[in-house]
């Protein structure tokens, strides 16, 4: 199965530790709208533990990813692993989620510093999506 999305993403600048401070830009998007090649909807959560649910109703989670460097104004190129989802439809028994050609979606500049902090900017973003089985699932 493949899927896009075309949008905007949205990130604030956050402190995410004390002593010494550091900062760093944090997605705040609830979720991203995906559309399959048979014009199907579905939402992806990204995270730690990203999450894709298809209009469907079937979903997948994810359980580990690695990830390729994609030049340094776009978003690096993840392979997550995937929970199998037992319910029925388009990402039943899926077990990876590949993402790329990814245009955008990474905040060049301003970096984020304690001046920044709090402020939020959106940039551009566009991405393919290939959801596949390994061979015998």
């Amino acid at each position: 199965l493949e899927a896009s999305s075309n949008g905007r993403l949205l990130y604030e600048c956050q402190a995410v530790r004390r002593s010494p401070y550091e900062y760093e830009w944090l997605l705040r998007n609830p979720g991203l709208e995906l559309t399959d090649t048979y014009g199907k909807r579905f939402t992806h959560k990204p995270g730690a533990r990203a999450s894709w649910t298809h209009q469907d109703g079937s979903s997948v989670m994810t359980r580990e990813f690695v990830e390729v460097p994609n030049g340094s104004h776009h978003l690096p190129l993840p392979r997550y692993r995937a929970e199998r989802s037992e319910t029925p439809g388009a990402l039943h028994n899926i077990t990876y989620v590949q993402r790329l050609r990814t245009v955008g979606g990474w905040i060049p500049s301003p970096t984020c510093s304690a001046p920044q902090l709090g402020m939020r900017m959106t940039v551009p973003y566009e991405a393919d999506y290939i959801f596949w089985r390994a061979k015998g699932s």
